[in-house]
């Protein structure tokens, strides 16, 4: 399924930081309209495998409930008992109910093995936590729960800010009542959890749905760009002191030092590091792969006969990359702004840009961004069907909140492109360093 399983869904935290209660209350809700359709059935068909890796959701996050490998269809087999079975007849221990434990006890397949499981999903669903994540041995849970205790529903794993927490609560504790003819049947549940539903619109919903869209997006966007961006990588990380002489006592440590012969400081002429041997010995002490890094920042020491001593120990930060084809150094210094120039613009011109940016200028940003592939398709979307021009540039300067710089950079070019010229004076957005190469 596009959106893989609930289970994946809940504690793909790093994917998915928040769900709406909405959404969470429509999963629960289509959870039991489904496993209650295939109870009323004839013959009835019992799951007795329900738990979170069985529900799958589709791409606007519909639940399909999935696995019938444990299901039966019982005409016959509803009277059968199961007392010749030595262990319980499948599902997964967290999920299933204490009286199935004993595979000697004489049990009539039930319906209420599935309204167990699905107390247990509820917890869960609501928690966004791991039932008994604490206990590793399975028989440890067998034997707690066996003696009635159930999942924490304190204030830790639920929340007193849940909506509807009593009437949830009230439900869930009677769903994994140690007694099945106490437990409720999923009609009932229906009954309960539709008035939940119903007090969220249909709006809020959607915008949940959107919401988990964007954030598997941008989490499949940032996996794809740093695997590119690793996988770029060809240079070793490196702490060259540049002065007239080596600096023993460097600002890193000394396990990253490397010892290298003097450099000139007119470095406007090519110069061979590794022709003066006699002059300093070559060690690198702490290799790092390339794997882990393409650039190392390295401290240029500014040193002048014109300096006085206070000023002589400022430094600026660099970056030392090879060139790839040839074995040249290319030292590159990097500018006080830190490459947030353009951001940091925009947020105080954000109201004057609004304002300013034509329809043109707009479109040609959207389309920029989205050939590079620096805002999603979703994004666009949402963007290009915002009602005014004012309303979809304020919905793209929201977008650049999140994606930070490069995006920054983008627009403030096309404005300046289009002549934008209320917004002067424009940020400097070509590269913030310059080169100096070094010939090895």
């Amino acid at each position: 399924m596009p959106n893989g399983s609930l289970n994946q869904l809940l504690h793909g935290k790093n994917v998915y930081p928040d769900i709406a209660w909405s959404l969470r209350f429509r999963i629960l809700y289509e959870i039991a309209l489904g496993v209650n359709y295939l109870h009323n059935m004839s013959p009835p068909l019992l799951h007795h495998d329900l738990k979170t890796q069985n529900i799958l959701l589709d791409s606007d996050f519909h639940v399909k409930i999935a696995d019938f490998g444990l299901s039966k269809w019982r005409m016959v087999s509803m009277s059968l008992s199961r007392g010749e079975k030595s262990m319980p007849e499948g599902g997964t221990i967290v999920y299933m109910p204490p009286e199935d434990y004993d595979g000697s006890q004489k049990l009539r397949a039930s319906v209420k093995h599935d309204i167990y499981s699905y107390a247990i999903i509820m917890w869960e669903v609501m928690s966004r936590k791991q039932p008994f994540e604490e206990v590793i041995n399975p028989l440890q849970i067998m034997y707690s729960v066996s003696r009635g205790r159930r999942p924490d529903t304190g204030e830790e794993c639920l929340p007193l800010d849940i909506p509807h927490r009593q009437l949830m609560l009230s439900l869930m504790e009677s769903a994994w009542a140690q007694n099945p003819d106490e437990r409720p049947s999923f009609s009932r549940c229906l009954i309960e959890l539709e008035p939940v539903l119903r007090t969220f619109e249909e709006i809020p919903m959607l915008e949940a749905v959107i919401e988990l869209k964007r954030a598997k997006s941008q989490y499949e966007w940032r996996c794809v760009h740093l695997s590119n961006k690793i996988s770029s990588d060809e240079s070793i990380s490196l702490n060259i002191p540049l002065s007239t002489s080596i600096q023993e006592n460097s600002c890193l440590s000394q396990n990253d030092k490397l010892f290298l012969p003097r450099v000139p400081q007119d470095t406007s002429k090519p110069y061979n590091i590794l022709s003066d041997v006699k002059d300093e010995p070559h060690s690198l002490i702490s290799y790092v792969p390339p794997s882990q890094s393409t650039q190392s920042y390295v401290s240029q020491q500014s040193s002048s006969s014109t300096t006085n001593s206070s000023n002589s120990s400022n430094s600026m930060p660099c970056l030392l990359q090879t060139s790839g084809a040839n074995s040249d150094f290319t030292l590159r210094t990097i500018q006080p702004q830190d490459f947030t120039v353009a951001h940091q613009w925009i947020q105080t011109k954000r109201e004057e840009i609004v304002h300013q940016m034509t329809e043109a200028c707009l479109n040609q940003c959207l389309d920029a961004l989205l050939s590079r592939d620096l805002i999603m398709r979703e994004d666009y979307e949402l963007i290009s069907t915002k009602p005014t021009r004012t309303s979809k540039v304020r919905q793209l300067l929201d977008n650049i909140d999140s994606q930070g710089e490069e995006v920054a950079r983008v627009i403030v070019q096309k404005l300046k492109d289009n002549k934008q010229m209320g917004l002067q004076p424009y940020p400097d957005v070509s590269p913030a360093f310059r080169s100096t190469s070094l010939n090895l």
